[in-house]
């Protein structure tokens, strides 16, 4: 899992497909509940602070975002996970999947 630096300045996190439920939960902690459109080749992850694009195109899932807070958030969540690798496992008792 790694962030990269887009060509608007802002992050994408990018990461294995199995990451992808410690991501999940790591937002929900931070950001609460998101609304979520589906738009096909990409979703929309809109939380009360910050919006997320998601893509997952050959196997290669990344959330996109499109602010500085946005950016926080990203490191934040890459922060949380390289920490505690198993943070999903611990904290999922807290949270109920929406998808």
């Amino acid at each position: 899992m790694h962030l990269s630096r887009l060509s608007t300045g802002h992050y994408s996190l990018e990461c294995a497909e199995e990451d992808l439920g410690g991501v999940r939960t790591a937002l929900r902690e931070l950001c609460g509940t998101p609304r979520v459109v589906n738009y096909g080749p990409f979703i929309t992850y809109t939380f009360e602070v910050a919006e997320f694009i998601f893509q997952n195109e050959w196997d290669a899932p990344c959330l996109i975002s499109s602010s500085d807070l946005g950016d926080r958030i990203l490191e934040q969540v890459t922060g949380i996970l390289a920490r505690d690798p198993n943070f999903e496992r611990n904290h999922v008792r807290f949270f109920r999947r929406t998808d």
